[in-house]
């Protein structure tokens, strides 16, 4: 007998919510960068910062709910990808400057290594986002103020290898085999803020991807992702 999975009300509700939160949200970060941007009428540095807390937090709220979204479908059966030509360079750094907001915050350092030529791989380029997003907002949540963050892109064989090291608090070896689990924070000393599903949807992305996801760690010494996809291939 073939089984079939049924939401619970709750997960359920959440989606539901959740997609009814990313029109607002959406518009906010639209309408916050429009005025921050508006040379013909500038504002003083004071309004400039507070308007940038807001972006930011907008910016954060965004990623929570898409990330909520992402596991409700994936639940569900329903994360279809949409592939085409990616390039991938550019769209880690896109993503880093996306996301200098949370590492400023903390005066954190991110250093980029990648090759000089730019690298392909074929992908749905939304949900790639959202795995670069997360893992670089776990690598500045989970590391000190003023620390350093490396993310590094390399071609290895057929495939693109994406990694973010931070060297932060660390996990304890034995919770390594639950990082990818939902809802899992492991690092509730620190109280940081979030839903814990940023691995596991990072995870669930890259699966759908053909690739693969590896985490190494000490405890007070920091933690390593490494994201493995398939490059494009040469007939494309």
């Amino acid at each position: 007998m073939q089984n079939t999975f049924t939401p619970n009300i709750n997960d359920t509700f959440i989606a539901m919510f959740t997609h009814d939160l990313k029109t607002p949200i959406n518009s906010g970060i639209y309408a916050l960068e429009m005025i921050l941007n508006d040379k013909s009428n500038p504002i003083n540095s004071y309004h400039r910062e507070i308007l940038n807390d807001i972006l930011n937090s907008e910016k954060y709220m965004k990623n929570l709910t898409e990330n909520m979204l992402c596991k409700y479908k994936s639940d569900n059966g329903h994360l279809d990808l949409n592939k085409e030509k990616c390039n991938f360079t550019k769209l880690v750094k896109n993503c880093i400057s996306d996301m200098s907001y949370i590492v400023n915050e903390k005066k954190q350092t991110l250093i980029f290594n990648a090759p000089e030529e730019d690298i392909f791989i074929n992908a749905d380029i939304l949900n790639i986002k959202r795995v670069i997003n997360n893992l670089i907002s776990n690598a500045s949540k989970y590391s000190k103020t003023s620390s350093k963050i490396l993310v590094t892109l390399e071609v290895n064989k057929n495939n693109a290898i994406f990694q973010v090291q931070d060297f932060g608090y660390g996990i304890e070896i034995n919770n390594l085999s639950k990082v990818f689990d939902k809802y899992v924070r492991l690092a509730n000393k620190q109280k940081t803020s979030g839903t814990g599903l940023g691995l596991y949807v990072a995870k669930v992305i890259t699966d759908a991807h053909k690739g693969s996801i590896d985490i190494k760690s000490k405890k007070d010494y920091g933690t390593t992702v490494t994201i493995k996809l398939p490059l494009m291939s040469k007939k494309h």
